[in-house]
């Protein structure tokens, strides 16, 4: 990047202009991605800097997808448009770095498209779709101890139902962050121009996510959205030992009201987690914890119904069927039983920094192929420490790494929710995966642009 810095502005603009949606892009790297002409399918991607420069890196990568969504928001939104965007000014953004991914990630945009109609509190109203116009069911379940193995200690899924036409929720992105603050990686599983989570996981191996719960949405001033409230608990502490942060959670999350009713998931590894309960415009609960009675206290499920953890809630019985055939669990097994959704996103946790993911979207054709990423292809070159072990997490930062690996996630199950993108959820859908990938080709553009330059060197000279 420091050559590009003494490229002529009109040079890195063309630059900017030909790679848009490619690997060059500042600060941003395409691992995979395969879409089809409408852009539907999965982009894995990975941006690091400063906060401003992580925003600017997705913003000019994913311009075109970012003010479709933009504008599927306002359609949406209708007549109250305006007013979802007073509510989003008045209310909580946090932690303060999400201001500033934000303000990178409009002019990332406007890099590309300068007369573009969108501002900050576009892209925050298209961040909270979650909070204000989606109502659907979701599942969850993490386990650990006995029902692991092989060096894993923990294993946590995701799979988040979501019945609607909003086109742009089948863009689905893994984006890894990369902040060079010292403040936690994480990574996101959600669409293009998020920085709030619906599904995120940070270096501990925690896994966060909202599930509704009643889900009426009471937007007062000084209130948190819950994807933001998510985004906060996922990345927002100091450096701490991962025991101390479900507490830590606590305090943040008792204290500041969240406008829309929800469960937020806070999966941290090895049974260190809970389950916090946010009535709309109020201040959440002391989190669920795991219980003694219920599976040893080794596993921990969601649905969208209540429960006081020492029985499965209304919804989760497919769930509880697959514990009650015994330990050990893998993170194939633990994700096929969930069958087809959204998306769907299984982290099998084995120390700070060092994991494994599947995941999978959905598309108007149906669901995507399933993609195995390790945490050292997202955050390569990277060291981390666990318990007093050294180990290499990743390979040298400049080298490409194929993070799209297709894999099988299991036998097929009659086990979990078929979500047909933009319609109605039908209850017992086969597990597994189909679909093939095919990963973006090279652009022509490279070579125009690697004419250009050479031509303007030689001017130069």
């Amino acid at each position: 990047m420091k050559t590009l810095g003494r490229w002529p502005a009109w040079l890195f603009g063309l630059a900017l202009f030909l790679f848009q949606g490619s690997s060059w892009a500042q600060n941003v790297e395409i691992l995979h991605r395969a879409v089809d002409e409408q852009g539907q399918g999965i982009t894995v991607m990975r941006v690091w800097g400063t906060h401003e420069e992580m925003g600017f890196a997705m913003g000019a990568t994913l311009a075109d997808e970012i003010i479709d969504g933009v504008d599927e928001a306002r359609l949406l939104g209708g007549i109250y448009y305006s007013s979802l965007r007073g509510m989003m000014d008045e209310m909580l953004w946090q932690p303060i770095e999400v201001e500033d991914e934000l303000t990178g990630m409009l002019a990332g945009i406007q890099s590309l498209y300068p007369q573009a109609n969108v501002d900050v509190l576009d892209l925050k109203v298209m961040n909270t779709f979650g909070d204000w116009g989606y109502y659907g069911g979701c599942r969850s379940h993490a386990c650990w101890g006995d029902y692991t193995t092989d060096g894993v200690r923990s294993l946590a899924t995701r799979r988040l139902d979501f019945g609607t036409g909003y086109d742009i929720i089948k863009k689905h992105v893994l984006c890894a962050w990369e902040p060079s603050d010292g403040s936690p990686r994480w990574v996101n599983m959600a669409w293009p121009g998020y920085v709030a989570v619906v599904t995120g996981v940070n270096e501990y191996g925690t896994l966060v996510s909202l599930h509704d719960y009643g889900s009426d949405f009471v937007p007062e001033a000084g209130s948190l959205p819950r994807c933001v409230a998510t985004r906060l608990v996922l990345t927002g502490m100091d450096e701490q030992p991962l025991a101390g942060h479900l507490s830590w959670a606590e305090g943040l999350l008792t204290a500041t009201p969240v406008a829309t009713g929800t469960f937020i998931n806070y999966y941290a590894p090895d049974g260190l987690g809970g389950v916090f309960t946010c009535p709309a415009g109020e201040v959440c609960s002391v989190a669920r914890r795991p219980q003694a009675d219920y599976y040893d206290g080794q596993v921990i499920m969601t649905t969208n119904s209540q429960t006081d953890g020492h029985t499965t809630p209304y919804g989760g019985d497919f769930m509880a069927d697959y514990y009650d055939l015994g330990a050990p669990k893998t993170i194939e097994d633990h994700f096929g039983v969930m069958g087809h959704s959204m998306h769907l996103l299984t982290v099998a946790y084995r120390g700070r920094g060092d994991m494994e993911f599947l995941l999978e979207g959905h598309t108007d054709d149906g669901p995507t192929s399933v993609l195995s990423v390790e945490w050292s292809e997202l955050f390569p070159g990277q060291v981390e420490v666990d318990a007093g072990t050294e180990t290499d997490a990743g390979t040298d930062a400049g080298t490409e790494t194929d993070a799209g690996t297709e894999v099988d996630a299991g036998e097929e199950t009659d086990a979990g929710t078929e979500v047909d993108a933009g319609g109605d959820v039908d209850d017992g859908g086969e597990g597994g995966c189909a679909c093939s990938s095919s990963a973006a080709s090279s652009s022509p553009a490279w070579f125009l642009l690697v004419g250009i330059v050479f031509c303007w060197r030689r001017r130069r000279n």
